[in-house]
């Protein structure tokens, strides 16, 4: 961790303390990586999309499936804003800090409500239990346009 703050007078960062030896690659992960890391590795993501011209990035308890991402969300700002076809970013990572590790994955797509009483059935009877929304009234899924991943291994 940084000892001081950046001044207007020194543009550049402070120094880490890590010697070109000790600094570690990030690593890219394949598309089976991100898909298996976004499927079984986490319960909490971030849906980042655009509302009245401003970014907005919210925590969603989610559950991917092999075409998209789903999860579910009360009436308001952000159904409002992703409910009819709106290009979104979702995210996902987790860190070890003692090991200074961690991944991340990142999806691209395009949120849409989900409005079929077949599917709807079937989210509400399945395993992803919000845990902010009772009842899990409104559905959402986003398509995976789009998926990367970075690693960055224990030392």
């Amino acid at each position: 961790m940084c000892q001081r703050a950046w001044s207007k007078r020194d543009i550049r960062p402070c120094s880490t303390g890590r010697t070109a030896a000790s600094v570690k690659a990030m690593e890219t992960l394949t598309h089976d990586e991100c898909v298996q890391l976004l499927q079984y590795q986490s319960f909490v993501g971030r849906v980042g999309f655009i509302v009245d011209g401003r970014p907005l990035v919210l925590p969603v308890n989610y559950l991917a499936e092999d075409d998209g991402i789903v999860f579910c969300t009360e009436s308001g700002t952000k159904l409002s804003a992703l409910s009819a076809g709106a290009p979104v970013a979702f995210e996902v990572d987790a860190s070890r800090p003692l090991y200074h590790s961690g991944w991340s994955v990142v999806v691209q797509g395009t949120a849409r409500e989900i409005v079929d009483p077949v599917q709807l059935d079937r989210l509400r009877r399945g395993p992803l239990k919000s845990w902010a929304v009772h009842p899990s009234e409104h559905w959402v899924r986003i398509s995976i346009d789009e998926i990367s991943g970075r690693k960055l291994p224990e030392s």
